[in-house]
Order: C-alpha cells, then structure tokens, then sequence
C-alpha cells in the first residue's frame, strides 16, 4: 500500500508565464448543453471541413458576436439593404 502524499511538502511547480496579449487570446474551458440537432450540425460540419465541432462553434459565435455575418445570412443581409433602399427612393 502506498503512502499518501503530504500537500505541504509536495514541490510546487510554476506554469508558464503569459504576456497580456496571449492572456487575452487564450481559450477558456466552458461546460454548456446544446440542443441534440445542433451538436449533430456541428459535428457533421467538422466532418466536411476537417476540423474539430468546438472549433467551428467557436467561429460561429465570433461571428455572430462580432458581426462578421458570412454565407447565406450575409448575402440575404446585403439582398434586403438593397431592395429596401430601391424601394425606399422608387
């Protein structure tokens, strides 16, 4: 039988040490739940781009948040600015 390890005599080990700037762009662990057909979605995703689920679903609410809208959201976006304005001067 082994012996339990005293936490007082045990080394303490430093960790890195991060400059502000890869504080600030360093990832956070999250624990959330999503819907069963949402996580479907992002998985079948990571599976066409060869990549991992967190990492599109990381995309996607940057984009969101950020608003840097991409694909066929953008484009109906833009198609609404567009038709709205003519209609608006018409």
């Amino acid at each position: 039988m082994s012996k339990i390890p005293d936490p007082n005599r045990m080394k303490r080990i430093k960790g890195p040490h991060l400059t502000k700037q890869e504080l600030n762009s360093a990832k956070v662990r999250i624990t959330t739940y999503l819907d069963q057909n949402i996580m479907s979605a992002l998985k079948e995703m990571a599976d066409q781009s060869g990549s991992k689920y967190q990492t599109i679903l990381n995309q996607i609410l940057r984009d969101y948040i950020y608003g840097q809208k991409q694909g066929l959201i953008a484009r109906i976006d833009r198609l609404e600015k567009i038709v709205f304005k003519k209609k608006q001067i018409a």
